[in-house]
């Protein structure tokens, strides 16, 4: 009903148009009496105009039924451009699939339809290639190539990663997911990796130099000679982990968990780490030569504290071990890694030294110790604002 008042409107503003053309040209003549010419001439013009405008409307359909139909072509082909790669990611050739990661990583920069989905698919697959027994049997020293460029095209900004994007700093867009992954010797040099969750991966000899992961989970990982420094960890967590022998050096870890880490041998001269939870760490043999630690702590219990909590308080160092037996399992990790690890005879020194001795808790030699200031690059992490905080520690 609408769309014909609509119309009608039309036809009437044409005819009154119209008529004042008639009328300014002298075809109308209100002075003198109208003759058949002047109406011949009005009726002959709006059957003209009238179907000037039908035409014009027609055109307007043909036009917006095009655009439909490009429109529904172009969706077609991004569909079977999706379809065509999952089905090569299955293929038993390597280069099969390696083509397809970078076919669904250029699909995922183009169209917003299968991001989210795009990302959550190379994760399951470096998930589930990297667990394959073949595998881990094959790839001990570094990842394959297949799996080393999927890491690259979600991660690394040379390479236009994913998560490098803008689309992928959102709250609501998927966070990677790499859990139970064999990413040995992974190179993860400068990656984006804010918020992934790395649970029960094996990283040993890791490269995460000068990486993001802020807010990320490295919960249960096997890292063992991992490097992590001038890496930006603010907030992560590293609880459970295995890191014997790892760098942190210079790495930012404000609010970060150390809970219950097994850090013998470990590196952290430079760290800054205020306000982070060493609660039942064990840190035998471990250097923090100029480490951060102002409002750090180590509670017996598990009392993890939000980081704005630790504001405007002294280090607690209760509950961190520094001397004291280590245990067989841990020490049969240790062996398992000796490959990865570079000071594996320095370890094997600190376990030797730590037989038999009693446990020690308290306050690493050469640390710097206080109370927790508050500040406006500290509030940053508190907001988890890593793109504030970033531009603070730059």
């Amino acid at each position: 009903m609408k769309k014909k008042l609509k119309e009608n409107a039309v036809y009437v503003g044409l005819v009154i148009i119209l008529i004042i053309v008639l009328y300014y040209f002298d075809y109308i003549n209100m002075e003198e009496q109208i003759t058949l010419t002047s109406i011949g001439s009005g009726l002959i013009a709006i059957i003209g105009l009238y179907f000037f405008y039908k035409r014009l409307k027609n055109q307007d359909k043909q036009i917006q039924h095009q655009g439909e139909q490009i429109s529904l072509q172009i969706k077609q082909r991004v569909d079977e451009r999706f379809n065509s790669a999952i089905t090569l990611l299955g293929s038993s050739e390597t280069s099969a699939r390696t083509g397809a990661v970078y076919a669904l990583h250029e699909l995922a920069l183009e169209e917003e339809k299968y991001r989210q989905q795009i990302v959550q698919i190379l994760c399951s697959h470096i998930r589930s290639k990297t667990n394959e027994v073949a595998y881990q049997e094959t790839y001990t020293e570094r990842p394959s190539n297949e799996i080393q460029t999927t890491l690259n095209l979600l991660f690394k900004e040379r390479e236009r990663g994913l998560y490098t994007q803008d689309f992928a700093k959102v709250t609501e867009f998927s966070r990677a997911d790499l859990s139970r992954a064999y990413l040995v010797q992974a190179n993860f040099r400068g990656a984006q990796c804010q918020e992934a969750n790395f649970w029960f991966a094996q990283c040993q000899g890791a490269n995460f130099r000068d990486a993001q992961c802020q807010g990320a989970s490295f919960s249960f990982v096997q890292c063992q000679g991992a490097n992590f420094g001038h890496s930006r960890c603010q907030r992560a967590s590293f609880s459970f982990v295995q890191c014997q022998g790892v760098n942190f050096g210079g790495m930012e870890c404000q609010g970060a968990s150390f809970m219950h880490a097994q850090c013998q041998g470990a590196y952290f001269g430079g760290v800054e780490c205020q306000g982070t939870d060493f609660g039942n760490a064990q840190c035998q043999g471990a250097r923090f030569n100029g480490t951060q630690c102002q409002g750090a702590y180590a509670f017996e219990k598990f009392i993890s504290q939000e980081l704005s909590s630790r504001v405007g308080k002294n280090t607690e160092f209760i509950f961190l071990q520094l001397e004291g037996e280590i245990d067989e399992d841990i020490i049969e990790n240790i062996e398992n890694a000796k490959n990865y690890l570079n000071d594996f005879k320095e370890i094997q020194e600190i376990i030797k030294d730590n037989t038999g001795k009693k446990t020690r808790y308290g306050t690493p030699e050469d640390c710097i110790t206080g109370i927790l200031e508050n500040s406006e690059q500290l509030q940053s992490i508190i907001e988890k604002d890593w793109k504030l905080s970033l531009c603070f520690f730059d």
